[in-house]
């Protein structure tokens, strides 16, 4: 959804027919100061969207940022200062903040699941649980927050997951699986192909010469280093990802795996926003 888009149909939903409160209170309109400030430490995420809420609605609005996407914020830390009309603030205001802390609260779970992971060899993921219409807006967010992107969809890589096995399995063809995928690939040389696996047994019964990543899912952390060790000695071109149910308080325990990646969907399914406010100065 392109931004001015998701702009104009959170005002609408917010104020179908105005701020009844303003026009009740104020005849005329004048220009106001205002601050962003942050009231928790995290990381920021969110300059394009307030630039772009002021700019929807006053193009002569004045901005000062002093902090940048992916900055560290403590808090009370001044995240920016603006000038515009105050009924155009007060008309953006909630619709602004809740997209912002949105974002922020992404990026700064993202941030802390790196921190408390502490390997830097070890990238960690997003996935495809996002929100409908700001997908884009989330995964930068995770980028911001020092993550890494997965997929951003289901059009720009192939990934076989249980669903697609079970329909495998029923028409027989899962001992030809690197068939299709090579096949896919040799019309698109850019083309990835990543499989999602449950068991030891689906790891030494499946040919996976054609994939580029393998997904251990849901893989207890007794059978992991098993796993990882079967598939750098028959695969040593596949990356390692782990992913399932992966939390704050276990991903530290992953820090020892000879694994790639952890694709963490809390990360965008779960993130609390970002608390912060904006005052009138």
């Amino acid at each position: 959804m392109i931004l001015t888009d998701l702009i104009k149909q959170a005002i609408l939903e917010d104020a179908p027919t105005g701020d009844i409160t303003v026009s009740s209170l104020f005849s005329t309109s004048l220009s106001q100061q205002a601050r962003l400030l942050a009231k928790q430490d995290g990381i920021f995420f969110g300059s394009d969207i307030i630039r772009a809420f002021l700019s929807c609605y006053d193009p002569a609005h004045r901005i000062t940022f002093y902090v940048n996407d992916g900055d560290s914020l403590t808090q009370h830390t001044p995240i920016c200062d603006f000038e515009s009309k105050f009924d155009i603030i007060l008309l953006i205001e909630r619709s602004m903040l809740n997209l912002v802390q949105r974002l922020s609260g992404i990026a700064s779970l993202t941030h802390t699941f790196i921190k408390t992971l502490n390997s830097p060899s070890i990238a960690i993921c997003d996935t495809r649980k996002t929100t409908i219409g700001i997908r884009s807006l989330e995964k930068a967010a995770v980028k911001a927050g020092g993550g890494t992107n997965h997929r951003f969809g289901l059009s720009d890589m192939i990934l076989i997951k249980e669903n697609h096995l079970t329909l495998l399995e029923k028409q027989d063809t899962l001992a030809n699986l690197d068939k299709p995928i090579t096949l896919a690939k040799s019309k698109n040389p850019n083309l990835k192909a990543q499989i999602e696996i449950e068991t030891i047994d689906q790891l030494n019964v499946l040919s996976l010469n054609a994939f580029d990543y393998i997904m251990l899912d849901n893989f207890s952390l007794h059978d992991i280093p098993h796993a990882t060790t079967l598939c750098r000695e028959c695969y040593p071109h596949l990356q390692i990802e782990v992913s399932g149910n992966i939390s704050l308080k276990t991903i530290a325990q992953y820090r020892s795996f000879d694994i790639d990646r952890i694709s963490v969907g809390a990360l965008t399914h779960s993130a609390p926003s970002f608390d912060m406010s904006l005052l009138l100065i």
